[in-house]
């Protein structure tokens, strides 16, 4: 197996790559380029690297140490070396098209703090989410990301670094922090850390917080000894600690780079040469997916398209201020136009993207008015013939109807909840009182992606993260994603409800929500039919009668994905919450 040599002293087992590492340092002293050197033996290990890089320092790694040479095919998103554009609201689709998919050099070089913060946060979130295979992701100035004082926004963005830092392991995620600040990162962050390369410091501070966190797993003697010695560490030197996994303290000099070192400070009077040959990578597997996330989260911002109707409002308010010319002296009727061609088609521009958005929520509003009238026949009809039915079963729901049921399902599973709900308790519909449901049906708990199959949601979306929020904000839901519970007062609130479909009838459910004769259905029911066996894509595909050289079955497996309907990287298997 592939070992990570950092140093001629220090080598680490792959497994590091679902390790935690904080590398420590002042300006100038190394460690960003520790932090290469860590990514390189990844790479050559074939591991999944993510690389947060706020300097634009990281590009380096796709061209051999001379520029001669390409380097690892690693993907640059953004900044002046990128080979696609980054755009600030793509940070959650930019993690899934990711996942278990390639690795990335993500530099933020060119976004203003305000952007920084709306991207990283979707991104890590996202990230912590949808993960489930060996990944690394790197963190270059992590006190940017995770600072000790926290202002607005910057909240959540710390707390989503700090789950995938915390509880990153579990879902396969391992995380490499780097800072040349330690005194302000947020404590919560750096005690998660397992091993730390602690090089240069000069401020006290900063030492002050590599003593706190050696002073936990070492003698005060070992402490000491290296407190002492790192204001006049050389360049490129480090204490390695590692007190728990690797069980060691050694002082250690980090081996040179084998890619470019573009994050070298450009010395005065010499002009740098960049390299002239780097790595390839296939735009076409994940330019188009990334750039429609984008466009589509960009056109769909209310922020954005405030913004345009502001600009517009003031635009003509200008033009209308505007003197009209002087009336010649014999009275003439003259037309002149108050607005310019150019200007005008600016406007019809605008205001045709409004009226889509408008006409699209019209289309929305009368879509619930027929689910509502659909739902009313449905109820007056369970009145008449059958027992009765809760307003407030799972058919009553904003994103789609009640998945069709098998014969005699009905009678086998409607059950009353021993929990009436209380009077004046709120009435709970859609996704929330699905999920709540589906936790009813299983007391001993589920996980987020067990619910979000069950629900009929996905837990990457934004529904299910909202819809869980207000189950925990009421005190309905309990437990961390691992294990979600529904409480005492979770059964009370929800009272009389209609059991969820489980087993073949929740499978029957996904293949109609999928369209029975569709790609999507097909490839999932050939997935079913191998399970607990895996196959390959190109196996899939033949099952399934669907070209895997066409972007078809892409587009169908990342829906199947982002469903959590389907497990696995090169080979897949369907998902084990449709077969409990």
């Amino acid at each position: 197996m592939h070992q990570l040599k950092l140093s001629d002293s220090l080598t680490l087992p792959v497994d590091a790559v679902t390790q935690t590492f904080a590398i420590l340092a002042k300006r100038g002293a190394g460690k960003t380029y520790t932090a290469a050197v860590l990514a390189e033996e990844l790479l050559k290990a074939r591991q999944q690297v993510l690389i947060i890089d706020p300097t634009g320092a990281s590009w380096g790694l796709r061209s051999a140490a001379d520029g001669k040479a390409p380097g690892f095919p690693i993907v640059v998103i953004g900044g002046d070396h990128g080979d696609l554009p980054l755009e600030e609201n793509a940070g959650e689709a930019l993690a899934a098209a990711a996942v278990g998919k390639f690795s990335a050099i993500i530099d933020l070089s060119a976004f203003r703090k305000g952007q920084t913060v709306r991207f990283v946060t979707g991104f890590f979130e996202a990230l912590y989410r949808l993960n489930r295979e060996p990944c690394h992701l790197i963190v270059d100035e992590a006190d940017t990301f995770a600072p000790q004082r926290l202002f607005g926004d910057e909240a959540r963005m710390c707390g989503a670094l700090e789950d995938v830092v915390k509880k990153g392991r579990i879902r396969g995620l391992g995380c490499t922090l780097i800072t040349q600040r330690p005194a302000v990162l947020n404590k919560n962050v750096l005690t998660q850390v397992e091993s730390l390369f602690a090089m240069r410091l000069t401020h006290p501070r900063d030492i002050g917080a590599i003593r706190e966190w050696v002073g936990v797993h070492s003698t005060e003697e070992e402490a000491a000894a290296v407190v002492a010695s790192l204001p006049s560490l050389p360049t490129g030197e480090a204490w390695f600690w590692s007190p728990g996994w690797m069980q060691t303290l050694r002082r250690i000099e980090i081996r040179r780079r084998e890619t470019f070192d573009s994050s070298a400070t450009p010395k005065a009077g010499e002009r740098r040469k960049n390299p002239k040959h780097l790595a390839p990578v296939d735009l076409n597997a994940l330019g188009d997916q990334i750039r429609q996330a984008a466009d589509q989260a960009r056109q769909n911002d209310p922020r954005e398209l405030r913004r345009q109707l502001t600009s517009a409002r003031a635009e003509i308010a200008t033009l209308q201020k505007a003197k009209p010319a002087a009336a010649p002296a014999k009275e003439t009727r003259v037309e002149v136009p108050v607005i310019r061609p150019a200007e005008l088609k600016c406007l019809e521009v605008i205001l045709t993207r409004i009226g889509q958005r408008v006409t699209d929520a019209r289309d929305l509003a009368e879509k619930l008015s027929a689910a509502g009238e659909s739902l009313k026949a449905a109820i007056g009809q369970g009145r008449s013939s059958g027992p009765a039915v809760d307003p407030q079963s799972p058919i009553d729901r904003r994103d789609k109807p009640h998945a069709p049921q098998p014969a005699g399902h009905a009678a086998r599973t409607r059950a009353t909840e021993p929990h009436p709900r209380a009077a004046g308790q709120p009435a709970i519909g859609g996704g929330l009182r699905r999920m709540m449901i589906a936790l009813a049906q299983r007391p001993a708990g589920l996980s987020d992606r067990q619910l979000a199959v069950r629900a009929c949601l996905a837990a990457a979306g934004g529904s299910f993260g909202t819809y869980l929020g207000r189950g925990r904000s009421q005190g309905w839901i309990a437990g961390e994603r691992e294990r979600l519970t529904i409480t005492p007062e979770g059964l009370t609130a929800l009272g009389t409800f209609e059991p969820l479909p489980t087993g073949p009838a929740l499978l029957e459910f996904w293949i109609g929500e999928l369209g029975t004769n569709g790609g999507c259905s097909r490839m999932l029911r050939a997935l079913v039919r191998r399970y607990p066996e895996s196959v390959t894509k190109s196996d899939l595909g033949a099952a399934a009668d669907v070209s895997t050289d066409g972007g078809s079955f892409g587009t169908y497996l990342g829906k199947l994905r982002s469903l959590e309907l389907v497990t696995g990287k090169s080979e897949l298997r369907a998902s084990d919450e449709l077969f409990e």
